[in-house]
């Protein structure tokens, strides 16, 4: 098993903004696991755990990086939509500047490729 993280990031103003979930402990990425062992491919597996709340339709593959994710490297996918996003409160997901997310934006891995599952 792996874990695959995902973010959607929108510029506004000239600042970019990151697709985060809200968590008690503060803020993260879309994680899912996916499971090499049943066939899943991490593109497919994000994607699918996406499209329960956004039109993936709309959203285009702009960066792929490598995340430390709970202590394992795993691929960091983002995207950019086509159309705005409208974001409802009850889905557990906020649009947070760069600057805002410090801490989690130091678990990104730029200087290693990703893994490609």
């Amino acid at each position: 098993m792996s874990m695959v993280a995902g973010t959607i990031m929108m510029i506004t103003d000239g600042m970019p903004s990151y697709l985060v979930k809200c968590e008690d402990v503060g803020f993260s990425f879309l994680k899912v696991k996916m499971h090499k062992h049943a066939g899943d491919t991490a593109l497919g597996t994000l994607l699918e755990a996406m499209e329960n709340d956004f039109d993936i339709n709309n959203l285009r593959l702009d960066e792929l990086a490598s995340i430390n994710v709970d202590n394992q490297i795993g691929s960091l996918y983002v995207f950019c939509p086509v159309e705005p996003i409208e974001l409802l409160n009850e889905n557990g997901y906020k649009f947070m500047e760069a600057s805002s997310l410090h801490t989690l934006l130091e678990t990104v891995d730029m200087s290693s490729a990703p893994k490609l599952l």
